[in-house]
């Protein structure tokens, strides 16, 4: 063998190599892509299924707004009658 033959002979065997290390890894990426997909799929799955006790939480803290600014309206409100009263 002369000096370019063995030099062909490195050059494609380098060739094989590197597709043999380019397919696996594409094979890895296509492992890691669909392990994502799934971990994306479940954490929307999970979100749903939170998402009725957010929406409870939001009702009830918008209840207690409500409420809190009704009592304190009402408070106010018995606090001027009084007064009211008094300077009569």
């Amino acid at each position: 063998m002369d000096f370019y033959q063995i030099m062909t002979l490195i050059a494609v065997l380098a060739f094989v190599v590197l597709v043999i290390f380019a397919v696996r890894t594409l094979m890895q990426i296509k492992r890691t892509a669909e392990s994502v997909e799934y971990l994306t799929m479940l954490t929307a799955e999970n979100v749903e299924k939170t998402q009725s006790t957010f929406d409870l939480l939001h009702n009830i803290s918008s209840m207690l707004d409500g409420t809190f600014y009704k009592a304190a309206r009402l408070a106010v409100d018995l606090v001027q009658r009084y007064r009211h009263r008094k300077e009569k």
